[in-house]
Parts: C-alpha cells; sequence; structure tokens
C-alpha cells in the first residue's frame, strides 16, 4: 500500500495546497495531511484550530483516501507513526526547490526508506502563498478597524 504524508502549517490552507491534496490523493493509496508546528512561523491561530480548519475544507473534497491529522513532532517521525513511505512537498519556484531539496536530504538522512516527492505547483496557482495571504488579511483588518473609528 502506498502511504503519504503531506505536511505543512496551512495557515491558512489555500488553492494551491487544494491542489496538490487532489493530485497527490489520485496518485497514493493513503494520504494524510498533516497539519504541523512550523517553529520559523508565527501561527495566528493554534495547531487544533488549523487543524479543524483544514479538516472542514478537505472533508468537502470528497477524497475517501485523504485524512488530515495534527502533527507535533518532526514530519519524519509523522511518516514513519503513520507507516508512510512517501513524504509530499511542494515547489512554485526555483527559492522553494533550494529549500525543499535541503529537507529532502534531511528526511533521508533520518531514514532512507521514505522518500519525498516533490510537486510542481500549477502555473495558475503558483503565486498563492500563506504569508502573502496572511499579509493581506491584516491589512484588510487593519483598514476595516479604521474605518470605524
Amino acid at each position: 500500500m502506498k502511504r503519504a504524508i503531506f505536511p505543512g502549517s496551512f495557515n491558512p490552507l489555500h488553492e494551491g495546497h487544494i491542489d496538490i491534496i487532489k493530485r497527490a490523493a489520485h496518485l497514493f493509496d493513503e494520504l494524510y495531511v498533516a497539519v504541523s508546528i512550523n517553529v520559523d512561523k508565527q501561527n495566528e491561530l493554534s495547531l487544533n484550530d488549523r487543524f479543524l480548519q483544514v479538516q472542514e475544507k478537505v472533508k468537502l473534497l470528497n477524497l475517501n483516501n485523504v485524512v488530515v491529522i495534527r502533527n507535533s513532532t518532526l514530519t519524519i517521525k509523522c511518516a514513519q507513526e503513520y507507516k508512510c513511505n512517501y513524504i509530499i512537498r511542494s515547489l512554485r519556484n526555483t527559492e522553494d526547490f533550494n529549500y525543499e531539496l535541503n529537507i529532502a536530504q534531511a528526511h533521508h538522512d533520518m531514514d532512507n526508506s521514505i522518500e519525498t516527492v516533490l510537486f510542481f505547483a500549477n502555473s495558475e496557482l503558483a503565486h498563492k502563498c500563506s504569508t502573502d495571504i496572511r499579509a493581506i488579511e491584516q491589512k484588510l483588518d487593519n483598514f476595516n478597524k479604521n474605518l470605524n473609528k
């Protein structure tokens, strides 16, 4: 059985993530979407709140082989726990490539039985970035607060 894990902070989950989930679901028998903690990122929402949001959105996709899980450990440890043979990662540009290469090499060093599979973003969605989405949401929030003064 081919099991894969797609880790991410998903803060927020956006169309680019959803596209990767759909594409990966067609290639693997089981896909675990692991809502994770990234110590390098500031998350507005708690792990549990992000998990609930992702779970709700993924449920709407009606993909029977996709399960949303919480992950508060290293991705490789989570992959081992769920007996995953593959870790799904995605690339939007060359900057992502260098970052993902380092992560894939680290995962391989920790457990060479688990392969990293890279998905390239669809060109229509390559501009989607959770950081940018959060920045826009913050600006809209600030704008609305100023309107109500």
